[in-house]
């Protein structure tokens, strides 16, 4: 491949401490889809993003008495924004709809010297808390420049129940032209 190649990293995953990052290379017209299973930058193989194993068991708990068989938490950004886009769940007949007002204790993110406070939080707080935990852990910037997208996946197909982050980072490609505006035209 030569260096006139463009890259453009498309989609990281994040599934159990197991990283995921897919390019594209676009090398003589032709796009080649190239998968890398590990990362080494900033990315940690064991992500941990829940406060306790007794909480992660409160809280998939609650989710599972709902009748959960999926449950996603949506994020955009760009600029220098981002944001929680909306969470709601999947039923086992595949309807989707909003998470209840449920309160359970947990113990919300803190950043800075500020200390841990655990606190009644409603499950849809809970789990922009957990997403915005992931995204942090991830160390990805989402929501910068180009920004990104993607979902906080809670999977009750699953034995044991998994919880993945899929984000898409956006980028700009530029392609550069040159003419030479100073020939003159045969006659």
């Amino acid at each position: 491949m030569t260096m006139s190649s463009k890259c453009a990293i498309l989609l990281v995953r994040v599934v159990e401490g197991v990283s995921v990052v897919v390019v594209e290379v676009f090398y003589k017209q032709v796009r080649h889809r190239i998968i890398f299973d590990t990362l080494s930058f900033n990315m940690r193989r064991n992500i941990v993003i829940y406060p306790s194993k007794s909480e992660k068991e409160k809280l998939l708990t609650q989710l599972n008495l709902l009748g959960a068989k999926e449950v996603f938490v949506e994020f955009r950004g760009g600029g220098d924004d981002g944001q929680i886009e909306s969470v709601y769940y999947k039923d086992r007949q595949d309807n989707h709809l909003e998470i209840p007002k449920d309160m359970i204790s947990w113990t919300q993110i803190k950043y800075g010297k500020d200390p841990l406070e655990t606190k009644q939080m409603s499950l849809v707080d809970v789990l922009e808390d957990l997403c915005y935990r992931a995204l942090d852990e991830a160390s990805l910037d989402w929501c910068n420049n180009e920004g990104g997208q993607g979902h906080l996946h809670i999977d009750f197909t699953q034995s044991p129940p998994t919880t993945h982050l899929d984000i898409g980072i956006n980028t700009m490609s530029t392609d550069d032209y040159n003419y030479d505006m100073d020939e003159e035209e045969d006659e």
